[in-house]
C-alpha cells in the first residue's frame, strides 16, 4: 500500500524539496491588518519580510481550517494510499487539532496517521522528509509513522533571534520567557525542548550569537542531515553552509527562509540551525 506525507507550511521546506519528495504541504494563515495570505502560495518569504518591515501592524497568525484538511486528505489518498500527516508542535498551533478533526470525518474512507512532531520550521521539515523518503522506498504505514517517531528523537533546533519582541507579543515565548529583562545587548539563543520555545544561551552581540550557531552546528559530526534558517538573510545563510561544508563532510546541508508564519514570532534577522543525528 502507497504512504503519501502530509505536512503543513511551518515545515518551511524548500519548494524544490516538496516536490521531489511528494509532499502534501497544508499552508496556516498570515493576516496583516485586514490582509490574508496563505504561506508559501499566496506570499513568499521574500514578499513577507518586506513587508513585515514596513507594516504598521504587527501581523497575526491562523491554523488551517478543518476544511482545508479534507481537500487535502481526499486529493493524497485518491487512489486508496494510506496517509502519514505530520505538523507543528501541538503546544505551538492549533494545526494539530483541525488536522484531527479532519481526519475524523474521513475515517470511514481514509486511513490517515496523525503524528505531533514537537518540533517547528525545519525540525519539522527534517521529521517529514525521513518520513517522505521512507515512504518513496515503500515502507508500510507503520513502518512510516515508525521512522518519523524516531527522527522525532534525534532532531535538535538552535536559533538565534535579534529580539524576543515577536514571540512575547504572538504568544509563544514559552520557557523562553525567563529571558525578558534582559539587558538590550544580550542576544538569546533558543531550542525547543517537549514541543515549546526554550532558553538555551545568551551572548553579548548579534554576531557573536550567529557565530555561536555555527560553532554548534560544527560540533554535530553525527549529523545526517542540516538545514541553516534564516529570517532574510539568504547570502549569511549561503555562506554559513559553505563553510561548514568541509566540517561537515558527511552531512547534507541545506539553506531555508524562515517562512512566513515562522517568522512572524521569530521576527527578520533570525538565524538557526536544525539537525538530524544518525541512528
Amino acid at each position: 500500500m502507497t504512504v503519501r506525507i502530509v505536512t503543513d507550511s511551518t515545515c518551511d521546506l524548500p519548494p524544490d524539496l516538496v516536490a521531489a519528495h511528494g509532499i502534501t504541504v497544508v499552508p496556516l494563515t498570515v493576516i496583516f491588518g485586514e490582509q490574508a495570505f496563505e504561506d508559501g502560495v499566496t506570499i513568499t518569504p521574500v514578499d513577507f519580510y518586506q513587508r513585515l518591515r514596513t507594516s504598521p501592524v504587527l501581523p497575526r497568525t491562523s491554523q488551517p481550517s478543518v476544511e482545508r484538511f479534507q481537500q487535502a486528505y481526499r486529493a493524497a489518498g485518491a487512489d486508496g494510499a494510506d496517509i502519514v500527516s505530520i505538523h507543528i508542535s501541538s503546544k505551538l498551533s492549533g494545526t494539530l487539532n483541525s488536522a484531527s478533526v479532519a481526519r475524523e470525518t474521513l475515517k470511514h474512507d481514509l486511513h490517515i496517521d496523525l503524528i505531533d512532531s514537537y518540533n517547528v520550521s525545519v525540525g519539522l521539515g527534517l521529521i517529514v522528509l525521513e518520513a517522505a523518503r521512507a515512504a518513496a522506498e515503500g515502507a508500510s504505514l507503520p513502518e512510516v509513522v515508525a521512522v518519523a517517531r524516531r527522527a522525532m528523537d534525534r532532531v535538535t533546533v538552535y536559533v538565534a533571534v535579534d529580539t524576543l519582541e515577536y514571540l512575547q507579543r504572538g504568544g509563544r515565548i514559552g520557557r523562553a520567557r525567563s529571558l525578558l529583562g534582559s539587558i538590550l545587548s544580550i542576544k538569546p539563543i533558543l531550542t525547543v525542548d517537549q514541543g515549546e520555545v526554550a532558553p538555551f544561551e545568551r551572548v553579548r552581540t548579534r554576531a557573536r550569537a550567529h557565530a555561536r550557531i555555527l560553532e554548534l552546528a560544527a560540533a554535530m559530526p553525527r549529523a545526517k542531515e542540516l538545514f541553516i534558517a534564516h529570517g532574510d538573510l539568504p547570502a549569511e545563510a549561503a555562506a554559513a553552509a559553505e563553510g561548514l561544508r568541509p566540517r561537515l563532510p558527511h552531512t547534507t546541508l541545506h539553506t531555508a527562509y524562515l517562512g512566513p508564519v515562522v517568522g512572524t514570532y521569530t521576527g527578520p534577522g533570525a538565524f538557526g540551525v536544525a539537525a538530524l543525528e544518525r541512528e
